[in-house]
């Protein structure tokens, strides 16, 4: 996978549909997918530090909980809170 992804410039979504299948059917379920702006980050080689990983992880999960609360309302969970644990 790491492969393909460095090949094509993103990670396929993977989901189990019905009866588990991998790209199965998907189950009857409604789901939103949203893609946020890509966080760009140097290439560092062999030797990446755990103070790089955690900088880079922090902008992850910021971006992750504004691309919730961008677009919460319109699916219906206006009144949520994003929990990262």
């Amino acid at each position: 996978m790491e492969t393909y992804s460095r090949w094509a410039g993103y990670f396929p979504l993977l989901y189990w549909g019905r009866w588990n299948i991998l790209q199965g059917i998907p189950r009857p379920n409604k789901l939103t997918v949203v893609i946020g702006r890509p966080i760009h980050v140097p290439k560092e080689g062999s030797e990446v530090s755990r103070e790089s990983v955690d900088k880079y992880h922090g902008i992850f999960l910021k971006e992750l909980e504004a691309l919730f609360e961008r677009h919460k309302e319109m699916e219906g969970y206006g009144d949520i809170r994003l929990k990262i644990v």
